[in-house]
């Protein structure tokens, strides 16, 4: 590719790298002092130059063909005057070969011994260089794959023995491609010390700007590729690393004097807007991504008409190459000039400080495209292109953006955890109140419990002593008052045992199921006898497995109710009382009457506190409870686990 496209693209240098704040900053500070130490010595060798008693002067530039024979022989004749730089494509279109450039000038110097020296800005793209008639150097591939000097200056020290007083000649070969704009960039004579200055300068320009530029974009990308990676959520940083990659290969292009691996002269200019294609691309979706917008329609046709562009690029024949590379970069330009106008939009309508600072960074870059425009369409090689300051430029910016966001996000991790403090002392109260209202509950809910164990103990056991009190007194005539106290004596015990059946705890087990039942047999039988009630008792004479105090009290409560029911309810003749132990580990209580039976449905949903009091007990340690009543024959049937069901 010919040294003004280089230029021309060079002018699209990326956007937004990462911090490496420093870095930019030292850079820009040497680029200051380069500066201002070449125009210091620009000036000083003018002052030298003009106080100096020697001259030099062109007197004559003249280019012709190469013979298609001999190349590597200047042509005798075909020879046409030129002004350099000089690009050929103009004169000589669709032409690919060597063509020789004749330089005739003229030395004058009254200074013996006077060091002279001749600078080449650029040779598009390999050449060979001869001081009358001596070949002074020459690239290294003059065939395809050709070496590229479009953008290396060099200088020589011509012999003294080889430079004459009077006139002297320069023949330089160049080897160019077509569509490449191929030719010769200035040249310059001079004392040895001047030309050495100048030529320092130019590789400052030309290389070592954009050797600092690609350095800086490459570890900004890595940073910006490597955050993505991580955090892939953080879209911005991965598009803005491809962005990063995209323009180091296509700033590397620019500066190398060797192609690329496996490729030719064409392919490496076509790979080379391939790259600028790419990096206009991702720097589109890095910008947008950055102010969290979205554009489908647009980045898709975007992205179809890029790839029209890279297929172009690549398949177009050499003949049409030229007009390929110009439309696609022309667009690629136009799309960069139209995401920097629309970021402005963005940055208009989100008024966030990141935004309005990168925004402005974009504003920036329409400056220096402008700036570059300017040298390039004025062939002014003596002015300084401003695209490799782009790459500081971006990293100082970047730099402050990452910091602002930075700050930003700890100022909300900040507010954040004092929210989060605030919620969590909020919360912790809450849940102390809760706590203790719900200890409280707790606490109503075991006297409630109380209340309601107290008033079945004080229902089925005492309630049953007065009951049964009070049923002997209507039935006896005649009342002793040694019955009298016998009745007060029971009762006092049963309140003891209401009392002492708050717990379980230190109970003791009858030994066997006839002592369990003793209790029950004296309180009844002789109610039943009064009564004219028959009573059938059955036992087992042993326990089988002892059961705990809990279930014998449960079986003596539910059975001292159940007895007191019959007499008081039942009109019965013959009532049976049993308990065995079955199979399966359990106690099952049977009391069985002949009585007048009731409505089992209506008495359950009734408020029967006894019925009820029995079944609770018999459900509250795992049990069951069950009733059959009808005329003339009634059966409550309890069934208690000996051991639970978990064992």
């Amino acid at each position: 590719m010919q040294q003004s496209q280089s230029h021309r693209y060079s002018t699209q240098h990326g956007l937004t790298r990462l911090t490496l704040n420093i870095i930019g900053f030292l850079y820009l500070l040497f680029a200051m002092l380069q500066n201002a130490s070449f125009a210091q010595a620009n000036l000083l060798n003018q002052h030298l130059e003009a106080n100096s008693s020697c001259h030099f002067e062109i007197l004559n530039i003249e280019v012709a063909q190469a013979t298609a024979n001999q190349p590597e022989h200047a042509p005798q004749s075909g020879w046409e005057r030129v002004q350099l730089p000089d690009d050929w494509e103009k004169r000589w279109a669709h032409y690919t070969g060597s063509a020789w450039y004749k330089i005739q000038w003229r030395y004058q110097c009254n200074q013996d011994h006077q060091a002279v020296a001749l600078l080449i800005e650029r040779i598009n793209l390999a050449g060979a260089i001869y001081s009358n008639n001596e070949l002074l150097w020459k690239d290294k591939s003059l065939v395809e794959p050709l070496s590229r000097s479009w953008n290396m200056p060099r200088y020589w020290v011509l012999p003294s023995s080889s430079v004459q007083n009077k006139q002297n000649e320069i023949l330089v070969r160049v080897v160019g491609v077509s569509s490449q704009h191929s030719g010769l960039g200035k040249i310059r004579f001079g004392r040895a010390e001047d030309i050495i200055n100048q030529n320092d300068q130019l590789i400052f320009e030309r290389r070592t700007l954009f050797l600092i530029n690609i350095i800086i974009s490459f570890v900004l990308g890595t940073i910006g590729f490597t955050i993505w990676l991580f955090r892939r959520e953080e879209k911005a940083f991965g598009w803005f690393g491809l962005t990063s990659f995209f323009w180091v290969l296509f700033a590397y292009n620019i500066i190398s004097t060797v192609p690329l691996p496996f490729t030719d002269t064409l392919f490496t200019a076509r790979l080379n807007l391939v790259f600028l294609v790419g990096y206009v691309y991702c720097l589109c979706l890095f910008a947008w991504r950055f102010a969290l917008q979205q554009y489908t329609y647009l980045e898709r046709s975007l992205f179809a008409s890029f790839m029209i562009c890279i297929i172009a690029l690549l398949f177009t024949p050499n003949a049409y190459l030229t007009k390929s590379l110009l439309i696609t970069f022309l667009y690629a330009g136009l799309v960069f000039i139209f995401n920097c106008m629309l970021f402005q939009w963005i940055a208009f309508k989100k008024p966030k400080v990141d935004i309005l600072l990168l925004a402005f960074i974009f504003l920036i870059y329409l400056v220096i495209i402008v700036h570059d425009l300017y040298i390039m369409l004025h062939h002014d090689d003596q002015e300084l292109y401003w695209t490799p300051f782009t790459a500081p430029i971006t990293s100082l910016a970047i730099s402050f953006i990452l910091a602002y966001r930075i700050s930003q996000n700890v100022s909300r991790i900040e507010k954040f955890n004092q929210t989060l403090e605030e919620t969590v002392e909020t919360v912790t109260f809450d849940l102390e109140q809760s706590l203790e209202k719900k200890h409280q509950l707790q606490i109503d809910n075991m006297r409630l419990q109380e209340r309601l164990n107290l008033s079945h103990e004080l229902h089925d056991g005492l309630g049953g002593s007065i009951v049964r009190s009070m049923i002997l007194l209507e039935h006896s005539e005649h009342i002793e008052k040694q019955q009298v106290l016998s009745m007060f004596k029971l009762l006092r015990n049963d309140l003891r045992q209401v009392i002492d059946s708050g717990t379980s705890l230190g109970e003791k087990v009858p030994e066997n199921p006839i002592m369990w039942a003793a209790p029950l047999r004296h309180r009844f039988i002789q109610l039943f006898e009064e009564m004219e009630i028959e009573s059938t008792w059955v036992f087992a004479e042993n326990w089988l497995l002892k059961p705990p105090p809990l279930i014998c009290l449960t079986l003596s409560r539910v059975a001292e109710e159940a007895l007191t029911n019959i007499i008081k309810h039942s009109q019965a003749s013959d009532v049976e009382v049993a308990l065995v132990e079955n199979e399966r580990q359990q106690l099952i209580l049977t009391i069985q009457d002949n009585g007048i039976g009731f409505e089992v449905d209506q008495v359950q949903s009734g408020l029967h506190v006894g019925l009820q009091s029995m079944q609770v007990r018999v459900k509250r340690i795992g049990g069951s409870f069950e009733i059959h009543s009808q005329q003339g024959f009634t059966l409550i049937r309890a069934i208690l686990p000996l051991k639970d069901k978990n064992d």
